[in-house]
């Protein structure tokens, strides 16, 4: 109490006056230096092509004026698409949100995208380790560069390559099956029910065998990774606010750490027991060729952290963007087909074709003969058109230089060394100038596609065109582009091709948002409902995400 008394008591005995003139010049050289930072970072930028800028508020303001036009909760890459149309901008454009994220530069056609990620690929840059270090260990083939990165995808690609993966695919039909029986249960309930997370379930449980062997059951019952998955995921900072909270920052520590143990255990119990003696999965090869680096260069630079840890912090790595393209595609797949009559049809005239009309006879047709999905054409072209519209993210990289771009609609841009430059996937998929209607649902731009195998063995398309329009060749980049394109692109159309085969004649699927939002008004933004002419607008949820989790009814096909 002593002590108490006398803190309390203090200001007394030294004299009002005289804190007052200790703190008035601290408050004042707190101020001048954050006003000066403030600026400083607000001139780096001055002038340049970008929508309205502040000294004081940078491009800050902007964002109100794009809520005007669109739901507040639009993801940041379609929020990017919103600006370069509200503010008639470029194809190369700076925003200032400083200090919520780093200044972005904004990338905006195929040509600068090409420069970006393909002819000399930028390194990732570090705001990308810091949103994803805590989920993904600092070993992921996700954050590394240079020498690292191109270790660590000679030692996974193996794994997905398309000869493997259809390998795997009597798994991913055994899984489906699980999946057409909880459709069946929601069927009968004739009640809206969010179909991502139910999509995610799935993918995740199929990612779960292919990558490690395990069954996570997640569809079915509860597991203890797959947990602490959900709850890392609400926990990935979006980039919109500064995160003050350190508890946010211990609980990502906490799932991250009980994510290790799990496949830790399953590791190690793998080496106890030998390979997986029903199928090989990417575990399997990874461990196979590390072994077989090892013999021929034991101080190889990629294992100094331990081979166990590395394992670790990938498989956490493609549990991750394994799930969420597939499942988030597969929801938008059966969105875009309810709106569009005309194309279901097709896509069920084209299974009827390939597979059959006994739809009990489905899973043995794709097990005994998994070559069967890739003749599904007209089906691809939707897959293909829903990632145009909807694709998962863009790319963040670094300028490793001071490097100068030639836009096609301004002047030339020089971006300093350092600076974050985002490749605005959805930006160039909606640019009429390279998609014409950018915006509506045209399968027909991926009928007759080319198809270019990569020299890991994975493949990557390029659109034919629609309506005598031909985009550029590097305009459509749903999994991006070049040496760094997604490390399970290949995966992740194998297995909703599967997915589609297995339930589009069985189930319809009628999106519902106008139910959900008259059950859930605390979700819906009373100015706006859609962007782009869609309800099912993508949302922040740890990636780009289907509104609402896309709130569908299930019913049976006739």
């Amino acid at each position: 109490m002593a002590i108490l008394s006398s803190i309390v008591t203090l200001p007394a005995t030294i004299g009002l006056d005289q804190v007052k003139d200790a703190w008035i010049p601290l408050v004042i050289a707190t101020f001048t230096i954050g006003l000066t930072v403030l600026l400083s970072q607000r001139l780096k930028v001055r002038g340049l092509p970008g929508p309205p800028h502040s000294l004081l508020s940078g491009s800050i303001p902007v964002f109100s004026t794009v809520a005007k036009h669109a739901p507040k909760d639009l993801h940041p890459q379609a929020q990017m698409t919103m600006i370069q149309r509200l503010f008639k901008l470029g194809d190369l454009f700076c925003v200032d949100t400083w200090p919520f994220m780093d200044q972005v530069y904004l990338v905006a056609n195929p040509y600068m995208a090409h420069q970006v990620s393909q002819e000399k690929p930028f390194p990732k840059h570090p705001m990308v380790t810091r949103f994803m270090e805590s989920f993904t260990g600092l070993n992921s083939v996700l954050l590394a560069n240079d020498a690292k990165w191109k270790e660590l995808r000679s030692l996974f690609s193996p794994g997905f390559s398309n000869a493997h993966l259809m390998t795997m695919v009597p798994v991913m039909v055994d899984k489906t099956e699980i999946f057409c029986d909880i459709l069946a249960q929601h069927a009968k309930t004739g009640a809206a029910v969010p179909m991502e997370p139910l999509a995610a379930k799935l993918t995740i449980d199929i990612i779960g065998l292919v990558v490690l062997g395990v069954d996570f059951g997640s569809q079915t019952g509860e597991d203890e990774l797959v947990n602490a998955f959900r709850h890392l995921l609400d926990l990935i900072p979006d980039g919109q606010r500064l995160e003050i909270n350190p508890i946010r920052r211990y609980n990502r520590r906490y799932y991250s750490g009980v994510m290790d143990n799990y496949i830790r255990r399953v590791l190690r119990a793998r080496s106890a027991k030998g390979a997986n003696n029903k199928f090989k999965t990417l575990m399997d090869i990874a461990i196979g060729r590390y072994e077989d680096l090892v013999k021929n260069d034991p101080k190889g630079s990629l294992f100094n952290c331990g081979f166990e840890q590395l394992a670790i912090d990938n498989l956490k790595t493609f549990v991750f963007a394994g799930h969420d393209t597939s499942s988030t595609t597969i929801s938008y797949v059966y969105h875009l087909l309810h709106k569009h009559p005309k194309a279901l049809a097709k896509v069920l005239e084209e299974h009827d074709e390939i597979l059959g009309k006994d739809l009990t006879k489905v899973p043995a047709m794709i097990r005994a003969n998994p070559a069967l999905i890739n003749k599904l054409a007209y089906t691809t072209a939707v897959i293909r058109e829903a990632l145009r519209l909807y694709p998962a993210s863009g790319s963040l990289r670094m300028a490793p230089e001071n490097i100068t771009f030639h836009p096609t609609r301004t002047n030339p841009v020089t971006i300093p060394k350092g600076n974050l430059i985002w490749v605005g996937i959805h930006t160039i998929h909606h640019d009429a100038e390279y998609f014409p209607c950018p915006d509506e649902f045209h399968p027909e731009r991926f009928l007759n596609a080319g198809v270019v195998t990569l020299p890991d063995g994975r493949t990557e398309a390029t659109p034919a065109g629609w309506n005598g329009h031909v985009p550029p060749q590097d305009a459509y980049r749903p999994f991006e582009k070049g040496p760094r394109q997604c490390i399970g692109s290949e995966m992740a159309m194998i297995e909703i091709r599967v997915v589609l085969a297995m339930t589009m004649r069985l189930f319809t699927f009628e999106t519902a948002f106008e139910e959900w939002r008259d059950a859930h008004p605390e979700e819906t933004d009373k100015r706006h409902t859609s962007a782009f002419g869609d309800e099912a607008y993508q949302v922040y949820s740890s990636t780009a995400k289907p509104k609402s989790g896309m709130p569908m009814r299930v019913g049976v096909r006739k």
